[in-house]
């Protein structure tokens, strides 16, 4: 693993980490936290993705971890710009931690793949919806109509995204008909049963059942 820092198309410093393939063309993976967390709740699960050859980058979202350091950005800004609001800087967060790992030595940008949970599978869900250039995404408890914010205005059809959700949770079940309503093939969803848990909680508790199916999903689809 090797400490990184890149920037958004405002400037804004994001930091991650970065795990390198041994080969070159090999899938690049997202791993997006939610909201009040950091990339730190992908620790434990970052070698289950390495061992399948792929390169992992996990990053910090602005106002998150350690993407809250901006001693650059006022001198490569002009004077008075104006700072970006949160919500609407998240987006230009994976869209420059999309380009980054696009431009790494071993990364073919035709394989680069999003997993998201709460906060990050609702930009994981816009980056389907618009091709902000995710082969293939793994949602974790998003909300539809955040998404649909996140993506802006324009045509919203999502593609290659596979969307996990607890069956008790009604956010859950909503994005799943909206995701039914507007997807383009391959789509699928997965409700687990007897479940309220959303996010990280539901990511961690139907451990192993969830990471297994983000790999095969993944490589199923890229």
């Amino acid at each position: 693993m090797r400490p990184v820092m890149f920037l958004a198309e405002d400037a804004f410093q994001l930091r991650g980490s970065y795990w390198e393939a041994k080969n070159d063309g090999a899938i690049s993976l997202l791993l997006v936290h939610d909201r009040s967390a950091d990339r730190s709740v992908w620790d434990q699960y970052v070698r289950f993705y390495l061992s399948r050859g792929w390169n992992v980058l996990s990053f910090d979202l602005r106002g998150h971890g350690e993407s809250v350091r901006q001693e650059a950005r006022t001198a490569l800004q002009p004077p008075g710009t104006p700072e970006t609001p949160w919500e609407a800087g998240w987006p230009l967060d994976l869209k420059a931690a999309l380009a980054f790992a696009a431009r790494q030595p071993k990364a073919d940008p035709a394989k680069r793949a999003i997993v998201g949970i709460g906060l990050g599978g609702d930009l994981a869900y816009a980056a389907a919806a618009r091709g902000w250039g995710a082969a293939s995404v793994v949602c974790v408890s998003p909300d539809e109509a955040r998404a649909r914010a996140f993506a802006g205005p324009g045509a919203f059809a999502p593609r290659g995204i596979y969307l996990m959700y607890g069956a008790l949770d009604p956010v859950g079940n909503d994005s799943a008909l909206g995701l039914a309503a507007s997807a383009v093939f391959p789509a699928e969803c997965e409700a687990f049963q007897g479940s309220a848990l959303t996010g990280i909680q539901l990511w961690d508790e139907r451990q192993p059942e969830t990471v297994a199916r983000s790999i095969a999903w993944i490589e199923r689809t890229i």
